[in-house]
């Protein structure tokens, strides 16, 4: 290290620096100036900052700038310069042990929300099936791994696919939650989009949502001759998928999984060419995990039909699954049983799925040396174990009772209602048409006859009042399906309906039987009670036909009863209705169809009032989830049911909900059994002729089954969450990452930017925005602008931005939590964000220009540490083989008695000292000898390279078996598509379509060849595999004495 004071500043091109502040370094022009007695040296600092200083001021870059060197020669930084050093290696998106969603969203933070994430980001397949159960977040899990894999992989295209119903909940849920701005495609734009994407081999950006339905190919989808736009949009799936070089889809997102799971439908045919053209698979379901339903086996077909491709293998695999699922049970028994969970783990020799599996073996061996085992070493196995689970690396499953402390109480109640004999008579009348009608019927016909009864029992006014046109009900029919029975029909049910109306209805004085609604009678009089007890309450109304919502309308503002009405389509409407709804003075009532209610969270209400029951019970389940969710305040929240006493169904269906407790609490767990249980006395009920007792005796019947079916379901659901989740385990390792700050938080990268513009661009303005709150107002300088632009233009980025083109100061924020309020017109600087991605890679190329040697002072007091000096050292690991990993390790020791904190709190109290700690000037004159404190340094990166050797030989075995699991993978995929292709091509020989043959056969070569690149890249990944430590910063901690 040179500090000559001789050096001639006319020179230029010496690399030179500020003696008080290592970091900033800059080089000599050769201009020099005189003041007074003093020369002034123009130092070139960056592309637009060349400024004159004094050269006293200054010292020569000498040739020893390492690490040591720099601390022998008391060249110390401060916080900002760890901060700076911190902050760039989360920006660069690589680290392994951050989260990049965490607090990447308008949303509460929930631990269990971010076990799917860490699954998917260890999975070797990119593929998970998220079976959360109904209201703890799993769109927002699917939208967290959307935000790593943007961050990680420069993910531009996002498909999400769900039933129709559900559009514009996404679309608004990714709007309002994480400020993106998603577009509703049908199949014809989907295709012009994709085809773009093949066309011009570029990154092309987009998020899609499109329905399941707008989807589903015709039956001869295969045949050129088919030109609709769904037939040519699967033949391009067919034709392109996922390879090294091109994926349509970076990440695609099935919502509402469970139907696709029969295999001859032209649903599950789309999730299968979805998921061949996507890089990476979600698939969102509450269906429950029990290992003993077809259920879980056709969902994972869909994952991965390679690994599941017949139901007897299934089962073989669960059977060979079961010594880890045995060996997880005892890792958590409590005292840690390692002896027995060893013992097996043992047991799986003698299956050939485990077969050479270099993580099993490492694993037995650790439980081989282990009679104890502590929290840290538990959670690790347990981590391993999940690895090698057959199953575990396509599941994660969350549950209510597992996951939320505080659950809320749901407090039923009953309003009786009987009718009028003007009701009973139109009733009865209804119920004996549509019977006689249903004779014969079956299928979408039967359910369509059906709705018009179950708009009977919703209400009978607006039930008349809509049958009179019956063009309006027949456009209603697919939403009531869904509302009611939670069915999508296979093929649009209006083209099919044919449904007449008994004449004699059509002369009822429909004002004579509102008059005498015995029903909203009894609701009025419930309302206006409990109203006069509190008048600030708030009610939610559910109904499942949207002429009993208008109709409610009607009637209780004819009552001056406050209400507003939510349905769907309403798009931006709903969200500001729902805002006047949360308003202290707003209205008392609101009116929603579920449809209309997705994606609203309401739990500022503890009233719901079910005005009718749908027949699905996870429509009754999905209503009341949307007051019990996470955050509602209330200990118990109150729901209303209607009885009508008068009605043989009606009486039915509440009699077999009060029985099998859904009001009570959450069914997530038997979801399928009464889905299915409940569907079929329905048809029953309808489709045959029977007595009023014998309908009551299959009722019973019915309830029976299903309590039994109940208490199997849970001890299954049980044991599978062993094999499939850590408990509180995983929740607490989520809990401490957030409490680490190991995620990038707002005010990170705020300093990032502003120290990137200080730095190279001053004349650049990032000021506060007047009166706005997180907002900032930032104006480029022309460099900053030009270069920023050939930035964009090089890179072709994702996200748009206005920065370097107006002339005017552009609105920017950091924190994403308050995207659903900011709109398009202000930009979000987040990972993916051009200006983001254009300063990283400005530090990327000059990172020699981060100071890595820091002094930093602090009071004992407010770190929670002894008085007296520390050293710290921290340092990147690099792992690269078929997958790369980087993470940080910290470590610090105490120079008085040499102890050395464990890593956890060496981290933490790094990341509270880089955004709180102060700067010690002249720290050399206060550091008694030099030399103990590179031996205490040298103790730290001792400690550090002993666990990065430890790192490295997890991550040669975890390479390994990802590269078994991928080559496996590769060759499972060729040989299921080479075997689809020929016997598409013997088919399309027999039956004389040999247009479509060439193109088949290119299908096939590309196939073949796209098998061989893919094991050429794997097994170069295998071979080469690196590492690089890297000692990224080090310095001093002066913990002082809290003074006064």
């Amino acid at each position: 290290m040179s500090s000559k004071s001789s050096w001639n500043p006319e020179i230029p091109g010496q690399d030179v620096r500020l003696k008080s502040n290592p970091g900033k370094r800059g080089r000599t022009t050769g201009r020099t100036r005189q003041l007074g007695t003093r020369t002034l040296v123009e130092i070139e600092f960056g592309p637009a900052e060349k400024i004159y200083r004094p050269k006293n001021l200054l010292e020569l870059c000498g040739d020893d700038e390492s690490i040591e060197g720099l601390m022998r020669q008391g060249r110390f930084g401060g916080p900002d310069d760890l901060r700076r050093i911190l902050t760039f290696e989360k920006v660069k998106g690589q680290l392994t042990n951050v989260f990049y969603s965490m607090e990447s969203s308008q949303t509460d933070f929930y631990p269990h929300q971010f076990k799917p994430v860490l699954k998917f980001l260890n999975s070797p397949v990119g593929r998970l099936l998220i079976a959360d159960e109904v209201g703890l977040g799993k769109t927002i899990e699917a939208m967290y791994i959307w935000k790593e894999l943007q961050t990680r992989e420069d993910a531009r295209r996002l498909l999400i696919v769900c039933p129709a119903m559900l559009r514009q909940k996404w679309q608004d849920d990714l709007r309002q939650r994480f400020n993106i701005f998603a577009d509703i495609v049908d199949a014809k734009e989907l295709l012009r989009r994709v085809r773009l994407c093949l066309e011009h081999q570029q990154p092309q950006a987009f998020v899609c949502i499109s329905s399941l339905e707008g989807l589903r190919p015709g039956s001869n989808w295969e045949g050129i001759n088919t030109t609709n736009a769904r037939a040519e949009l699967a033949r391009l799936l067919d034709a392109n998928p996922s390879s090294e070089s091109l994926s349509l889809f970076d990440l695609a997102i099935i919502d509402e999984a469970h139907y696709l799971r029969n295999a001859t439908t032209a649903s599950n045919r789309v999730g299968q060419l979805i998921r061949d053209a996507a890089k990476h698979l979600i698939l969102l379901t509450a269906t429950p995990i029990q290992t003993d339903s077809s259920n879980l086996y056709q969902i994972l077909r869909i994952i991965s039909p390679d690994d599941f491709f017949n139901a007897d293998i299934f089962n073989n695999m669960l059977e060979a699954n079961e010594p880890v699922v045995h060996a997880l049970r005892h890792l958590w028994a409590s005292p840690p049983e390692p002896a027995k969970a060893r013992e097996a783990l043992q047991r799986t020799s003698t299956s050939g799925y485990f077969a050479d599996n270099p993580l099993l073996e490492q694993i037995l061996q650790s439980l081989s040396n282990l009679n104890q085992v502590d929290e840290n070493e538990r959670i690790e196995l347990g981590y391993k174990l999940e690895k090698v689970s057959l199953l575990g690396q396509y599941i994660t499953r969350s549950r209510k009772r597992d996951v939320l402390s505080n659950r809320v109480k749901r407090d039923p109640q009953t309003l009786e209602v009987k009718f009028s004999p003007l009701e009973q008579e139109i009733y009865d009348r209804v119920s004996d048409y549509i019977r006689e009608q249903s004779k014969g019927k079956k299928g979408a016909p039967l359910f369509q006859l059906i709705s018009k009864q179950r708009q009977m029992a919703s209400c009978m006014v607006a039930a008349l009042e809509a049958w009179q046109n019956d063009a309006s009900f027949s456009a209603l029919v697919d939403e009531a399906l869904w509302e009611d029975f939670g069915k999508i029909p296979e093929q649009s049910s209006t083209s099919t309906l044919s449904v007449a109306t008994p004449s004699a209805l059509k002369k009822v004085n429909i004002r004579e039987l509102e008059a005498c609604d015995s029903k909203y009678l009894k609701l009025q009089g419930f309302l206006k009670e409990q109203l006069k007890e509190k008048p600030s309450e708030k009610f939610v109304i559910f109904a499942y036909f949207r002429g009993t919502l208008k109709y409610l309308q009607r009637r209780l503002e004819a009552a001056n009863i406050s209400n507003c009405l939510i349905m769907g389509d309403m798009g931006d409407d709903k969200w500001t209705t729902v805002e006047q709804f949360r308003q202290d003075d707003g209205p008392s009532v609101l009116l929603s169809s579920e449809v209309g209610s997705e994606g609203i969270d309401l739990q500022h209400c503890r009233f719901l009032v079910n005005y009718d029951l749908p027949w699905n019970p996870m429509r009754v389940e999905q209503r009341i989830g949307r007051l019990d969710r996470l955050g509602q305040p209330a200990e118990r929240i109150s729901i209303i049911n209607f009885s009508l006493v008068d009605t043989i169904e009606e009486r039915i269906l509440e009699r077999l909900y009060e029985r099998i407790q859904v009001f009570e609490e959450s069914i997530g767990d038997i979801e399928s059994i009464l889905g299915q249980a409940t569907e079929k006395l329905l048809v029953n009920l309808f489709s045959a002729d029977l007595s009023p007792e014998e309908k009551k005796e299959q009722a019973i019947q019915t309830e029976n089954a299903i309590i039994n079916k109940r208490l199997i379901q849970n001890e299954l659901e049980n044991e599978a969450v062993n094999m499939l989740a850590f408990s509180d385990h995983i929740l607490d390792s989520i809990n401490k990452s957030r409490d680490q700050g190991r995620w990038l938080q707002p005010d990170e990268l705020l300093a990032f930017v502003e120290d990137c513009f200080s730095r190279y661009y001053p004349g650049t303005v990032i000021e506060p925005k007047p009166n706005e709150l997180q907002l900032y107002n930032i104006t480029l300088s022309e460099q900053a602008k030009v270069d920023l632009q050939f930035f964009i233009g090089k890179n072709r980025c994702a996200t748009p931005t206005q920065l370097h083109k107006s002339g005017r100061p552009v609105s920017c924020f950091f924190d994403p939590k308050i995207s659903g309020s900011m709109g398009k017109r202000n930009e979000l600087l987040d990972p993916t964000h051009p200006l983001i991605l254009w300063i990283r890679e400005r530090y990327t190329t000059s990172e020699q220009t981060l100071h890595p040697v820091s002094a930093i002072k602090t009071q004992a007091n407010e770190i929670n540490l002894l008085p007296g000096l520390y050293v710290y050292s921290v340092h990147r690991w690099t792992f690269s083989g078929i997958k790369t990993e980087s993470q940080i390790a910290y470590k610090i020791t105490r120079i008085d008695d040499g102890h050395v904190l464990s890593d956890q709190d060496s981290e933490a109290i790094l990341s509270t000292l880089m955004k709180q700690g102060q700067t010690k000037p002249n720290a050399q004159n206060f550091i008694e000898d030099i030399d103990d404190v590179l031996a205490h340094q040298q103790i730290c990166n001792e400690y550090i390279d002993k666990a990065f050797n430890q790192a490295l030989e997890d991550f040669y075995i975890d390479n390994e078996n990802r590269c078994n699991i991928q080559e496996k993978s590769a060759r499972a995929f060729a040989e299921r598509k080479q075997r689809e292709l020929e016997s598409r091509l013997d088919r399309f020989r027999q039956t004389g379509k040999t247009q479509i043959i060439p193109a088949t056969e290119g299908q096939l070569r590309k196939v073949k060849r796209e098998l061989e690149v893919q094991l050429k890249n794997i097994q170069e990944k295998r071979d080469d595999l690196t590492c690089e430590p890297k000692q990224l910063a080090t310095g001093v901690i002066f913990v002082e004495e809290k003074i006064g």
